[in-house]
């Protein structure tokens, strides 16, 4: 017999393009509802119920940042109604102005205080500091539309525009600088007294999709050209240069600004670049898994979302792959989750969702409030209650009866026991946990690929901070092809605060595990390592 310690879980993370024989003995073949922090795998974030029952269909979400208090959150729809969540109530902000439902995306942004929504099937719509409603925007040419509406420096710039009756695809459209608590007052490009002006980027083989900040820079996408806007001032303004013509973004929404650098939902690619150099973090990874079961006829859909607190990065689309839960979602059900502190890939269920935002809402509950909420459903403590302006991911959901899904939804995304939301967790949105590693060939161990090897024991390294249910549950299995489904044994359940000890008969040349918690068991975990009593038995 021999003991193999296998350690540091957390360190490698999901490798699922990879033979599983090639993989490294602490890495993973699946990994759903998982996250990988501190060497340890832990569940992924759960979802709470900030509002439910909305009464319409969410298409996007933005967070306001006011001067004082908490933060609101915009809720469109897919027909243009705007509302806003704020201390547990939604109210209307659409005013006057209407829309007709649309598939494209909404993109939204904030310049000098004032709120921008924009979708190109109509004219962009604003709402200042001191408003309420949202209102067309005025200095807008009423037969003017864009792809994309981004604020930079002190310009409104405009991406992919139609005006009039034609469409230029590759023109970037800049407003006249903007002063503290105003939009643009003029968008004439031919006005000599402005700062207003247009660029062509004709050097683009397909059309612009989005554009973002990066540092000092703005940085303009097509599906499969990068290039930078840089103000450079005096008689120029701006100044334009081509960065990349091989990778591009996949649909609006699809960039974030992560220290320093962006990282990008491409057609083909997720990726990461700094302006200069460029590089992928999912190739030979889990590439393959995200690009073959994500449904490209939709990827209109897709989003990305950085979640600030937990170092993570959320690719989010509508996927077809062997462990979707919500297979009848119209919106994303699936999250590649990047932590880019550690360099490892998770995947996350995601309830039909449709946006995600940044926000801190008030989730102070008292015993008065806290109607039908039960203590180890919601989360955060007491100290939380007192100081509760942490901000957190919030993403809009909608209703699909067919996947249990029973209504539209502003979630928000927190851990389970060690979390400061205190809004109850929402059983219909949170899935349980699976973590599974198949084609362990014990090479470490100094087994041949010939050898049939058998598990005996094993002993588990993991905790939780849980104390009404400290149990989780493991299964072994095996198989002699690499090839082959493992063949898996009866489930096992082990209780961290009792047990030191896994009895198991498992036996083959390619060992299997799997460990996952039961339907309605939410609490969180850590497991960071096993210790492995193994017999080889000889070539076969």
């Amino acid at each position: 017999m021999a003991i193999l310690p296998i350690r540091d879980l957390g360190s490698v993370g999901a490798i699922t393009d990879v033979a599983p024989y090639n993989i490294p003995i602490n890495g993973f073949t699946t990994a759903m509802n998982v996250r990988f922090d501190e060497g340890k795998v832990r569940r992924a974030p759960i979802f709470r119920k900030v509002k439910d029952s909305l009464g319409f269909t969410p298409r996007h979400a933005f967070g306001v940042v006011p001067a004082t208090g908490y933060d609101t959150v915009l809720m469109v729809s897919d027909d243009y109604a705007i509302h806003e969540y704020s201390a547990g109530t939604v109210t209307n902000r659409s005013g006057s102005i209407s829309g007709s439902s649309d598939p494209r995306p909404f993109t939204t942004t904030q310049l000098a205080d004032v709120v921008y929504i924009n979708r190109p099937d109509r004219v962009p719509v604003f709402r200042g500091p001191a408003g309420t409603n949202f209102a067309d925007l005025t200095n807008w040419p009423s037969t003017y539309r864009a792809t994309a509406l981004r604020g930079f420096g002190d310009f409104l710039v405009a991406l992919n525009t139609t005006e009039g009756s034609t469409n230029f695809p590759n023109r970037v459209r800049f407003s006249n600088l903007v002063t503290a608590n105003s939009i643009p007052d003029s968008w004439d490009e031919t006005d000599t007294t402005k700062s207003a002006g247009t660029n062509d980027l004709v050097e683009m083989k397909t059309a612009i999709v989005d554009g973002a900040v990066l540092g000092s820079n703005f940085i303009i996408y097509s599906s499969d050209s990068i290039f930078l806007m840089e103000f450079v001032g005096g008689n120029f303004i701006f100044n334009f240069r081509k960065l990349f013509t091989d990778e591009g973004l996949i649909s609006q929404n699809c960039v974030v600004e992560v220290e320093g650098k962006h990282y990008c939902f491409g057609p083909s690619d997720i990726f990461v670049h700094d302006g200069t150099t460029k590089q992928s973090i999912c190739d030979e990874r889990t590439k393959n898994f995200i690009y073959q079961g994500l449904n490209t006829q939709q990827s209109n859909v897709c989003f990305v979302q950085h979640n600030v607190n937990l170092n993570e990065i959320y690719f989010c689309y509508l996927s077809a792959d062997a462990h979707v839960v919500y297979p009848n979602a119209t919106r994303c059900n699936r999250a590649a989750a990047y932590n880019y502190r550690n360099n490892t890939w998770s995947f996350y269920d995601l309830p039909n969702v449709s946006s995600g935002t940044t926000a801190n809402v008030s989730s102070v509950e008292t015993y008065t409030t806290a109607t039908g909420l039960t203590y180890d459903l919601v989360g955060s403590s007491y100290f939380d209650q007192e100081d509760n302006f942490d901000r957190h991911t919030l993403m809009v959901g909608e209703d699909q009866s067919t996947d249990g899904l029973s209504s539209d939804k502003l979630y928000g995304v927190d851990l389970a026991d060690e979390g400061k939301l205190s809004f109850a967790l929402d059983a219909e949105a949170t899935k349980p946990p699976l973590l599974e590693r198949t084609g362990l060939d014990m090479d470490e161990a100094g087994s041949a690929a010939t050898n049939y090897t058998v598990v005996t024991r094993l002993y588990p390294q993991a905790d939780t901070t849980n104390t009404s249910d400290t149990t989780l549950t493991f299964q072994f299995g095996a198989s002699d092809i690499p090839r082959d489904t493992p063949t898996y044994a009866s489930s096992v359940s082990f209780n961290v605060a009792t047990d030191h000890k896994i009895d198991s008969r498992a036996a083959g040349r390619y060992l299997s595990y799997k460990m996952t918690l039961g339907a309605t068991d939410y609490k969180d975990f850590e497991f960071s390592g096993f210790d492995i009593d193994i017999t080889q038995t000889g070539a076969r």
